[in-house]
């Protein structure tokens, strides 16, 4: 995790001068999102392809409060900037079939507590993207 901040002990980043802190910090892990970034279909037989070049937001669970600065300084990215993602995939689909391909964000997701001058406020998750997932079949 290149230029992340090391914890002062394990699973903790904090505290600030702003009074918060980061404990339970895991990740970052792999997760695909769930909002559709392109899709194809094609009958076969053929070679659906699918090239996609996207800007994808960053993602802060709103669940709990916390200054979005802090969690950017801390985890090492801009909790609420833009990143650019992607990748190409293709997709052969057989004679007499129907084939589909669709595009999702890929992103590097960190699970935290949050605490606030020494009082846990809750669980939060940070997610930066940083590629792509396909979902491919045939009917």
């Amino acid at each position: 995790m290149g230029g992340t901040p090391l914890p002062e002990q394990p699973g903790e980043i904090g505290p600030a001068a702003s009074g918060y802190a980061l404990k339970n910090v895991s990740g970052p892990g792999e997760v695909c999102g769930t909002t559709k970034l392109q899709k194809t279909s094609g009958a076969g037989k053929t070679t659906l392809v699918m090239t996609v070049s996207k800007s994808v937001s960053a993602e802060l669970s709103a669940e709990v409060s916390v200054d979005a600065k802090f969690v950017s300084g801390k985890l090492g990215f801009k909790v609420t900037s833009t990143y650019g993602v992607e990748d190409q995939t293709r997709y052969e689909v057989p004679k007499g079939k129907y084939g589909y391909i669709e595009a999702y964000p890929l992103y590097d997701m960190w699970t935290f507590n949050v605490y606030k001058d020494g009082k846990n406020k809750g669980a939060s998750w940070a997610m930066k993207p940083v590629g792509v997932c396909f979902n491919q079949w045939t009917e």
